[in-house]
């Protein structure tokens, strides 16, 4: 294993899996502190869900005059609840394709997912708002069983426990609690959950979509770097 392609350390800064779930506190938290000044300032919960929460949450009928919603609707979690469990799942699929050394697929596993979801619910149409980190988790998840089936979490107990195992578990029972929404979310978190198998599908073929990424990154990297 060379060292561009070993599992980062916690603290790197490559550590995509540690960044992705960074981007989903921050966003919770300085969503959490808005929610709080509202209050303070004596504005009412519907006005700080109509001026704020709505505005990153996707609406299909506001998506024209809302487009980054497309972007951002992924980060947001309804609750803290609901935060935690996205994040440890997201952890456990992310740590596994870490340790097949596929942290840089982990970010554009999670972006396209998302892009894929709120182009199929928008163009389905629905009054509902959608939000959530579990998109993505669900096609992390999937991707895991495609890229990395027989790594071993837990390894502590009899020896670990196979990640497709896990990630076969957590789709399923994902899967039950999705049957009370509507059938536009149903198939749009379907989809945009897919394109984690299609993603590492083409991966084997040697052909990587998130290359341009890779290379952003770099640019940027490059860009922002001292010059002596």
């Amino acid at each position: 294993m060379s060292a561009s392609t070993q599992k980062p350390l916690f603290g790197a800064d490559n550590n995509a899996m540690v960044a992705l779930v960074s981007i989903n506190l921050v966003v919770a938290v300085t969503l959490g502190l808005i929610k709080m000044i509202y209050y303070l300032e004596g504005h009412t919960i519907l006005q700080y869900e109509t001026e704020v929460f709505d505005m990153v949450t996707l609406i299909p009928a506001k998506w024209s005059t809302q487009a980054w919603s497309i972007f951002t609707f992924n980060w947001v979690n309804p609750g803290f609840w609901v935060l935690i469990t996205n994040m440890i799942w997201l952890s456990v699929f992310g740590n596994a394709l870490q340790e097949a050394s596929a942290n840089k697929h982990i970010f554009p596993i999670y972006f396209y997912s998302g892009v894929v979801t709120a182009l199929v619910y928008v163009l389905l149409g629905s009054s509902t708002a959608l939000l959530g980190s579990h998109v993505g988790v669900i096609a992390l998840a999937i991707a895991t069983i495609s890229i990395c089936p027989k790594t071993r979490i837990l390894t502590s107990i009899a020896g670990g426990i196979a990640v497709w195992v896990i990630a076969l578990f957590y789709i399923v029972s994902t899967g039950f609690t999705l049957l009370n929404n509507s059938w536009q979310q149903i198939t749009a978190i379907g989809l945009g959950a897919l394109s984690g198998l299609i993603y590492a599908q083409l991966l084997k073929k040697e052909i990587d979509l998130g290359n341009w990424m890779h290379q952003l990154l770099r640019w940027l990297n490059n860009s922002l770097s001292p010059k002596n």
